[in-house]
């Protein structure tokens, strides 16, 4: 397989991501506007983009988890943006925003030039074949946020992140997962890391590095589907990192 254009992400994963969110942009937004646990991410994304002159929000999947008239001026990345018709576009993206198709992995943008980098629900898409490269792929999606940003700029990371156990299930089983996956659901195959993973990549970086849990509400989305919290261990972190 090929995966040279997509820097890791194999060609399979990039395929699936661009038809799957191509195809159920207007459901991501009821599920931000409806689902509990979507409605609090909203409202701390918000709180901390707010103020923010130039934000750059990487796999933004036509979906903004924020406050955007809160926010000078955004670039909004994702694989598939360039293919979005206008009409869809004036109806998702507000005015203070450009569209941009490009990957996470090589961000078609110069080195510091934005306030702030945001990833939300982003790094458990970049799969790959098996989960090292797909942790190659997390590393390099966060290399690529933190060149672009200004010295003294946050990048603010919103993850979905499981247990030690739980992971240690998933890498074995991944190329497993897979499979299953792909006769059972149309959704792209993710693969959710531990937030002490994230965090020590981010402390590599910088010495100012804050976690956060934040709560769950009484449902999520698994796969696509609105499914009661309690059958995931996953949980949401947030990760601020001050770039010195």
């Amino acid at each position: 397989m090929n995966n040279d254009s997509q820097n890791g992400q194999s060609d399979a994963s990039v395929a699936s991501n661009v038809s799957y969110f191509l195809e159920h942009l207007s459901e991501y937004h009821d599920s931000i506007r409806n689902i509990d646990t979507y409605r609090t991410l909203h409202q701390f994304i918000s709180k901390e983009v707010a103020g923010v002159s130039e934000l750059l929000d990487i796999g933004n999947g036509g979906v903004f988890d924020y406050d955007t008239s809160q926010v000078g001026s955004i670039t909004a990345i994702d694989l598939f943006l360039g293919e979005l018709p206008p009409d869809v576009v004036a109806k998702y993206f507000p005015r203070n925003c450009r569209l941009i198709q490009g990957s996470a992995l090589a961000l078609p943008e110069r080195d510091g030039r934005f306030d702030m980098t945001l990833m939300v629900m982003l790094i458990h898409h970049l799969t790959s074949t098996d989960w090292r490269s797909s942790w190659e792929n997390a590393r390099l999606a966060l290399d690529e946020a933190w060149r672009v940003l200004k010295p003294g700029g946050r990048l603010l990371i919103v993850e979905s992140c499981v247990p030690w156990w739980f992971f240690r299930f998933e890498k074995p089983a991944l190329w497993l997962l897979s499979l299953s996956i792909k006769s059972i659901f149309s959704h792209p195959v993710t693969l959710q890391f531990p937030a002490s993973m994230i965090k020590a990549e981010l402390e590599k970086k910088t010495s100012k590095v804050e976690i956060m849990e934040i709560p769950k509400g009484k449902f999520v989305l698994q796969f696509g589907f609105k499914v009661p919290s309690f059958l995931t261990p996953a949980v949401p972190f947030a990760f601020d990192a001050i770039k010195e």
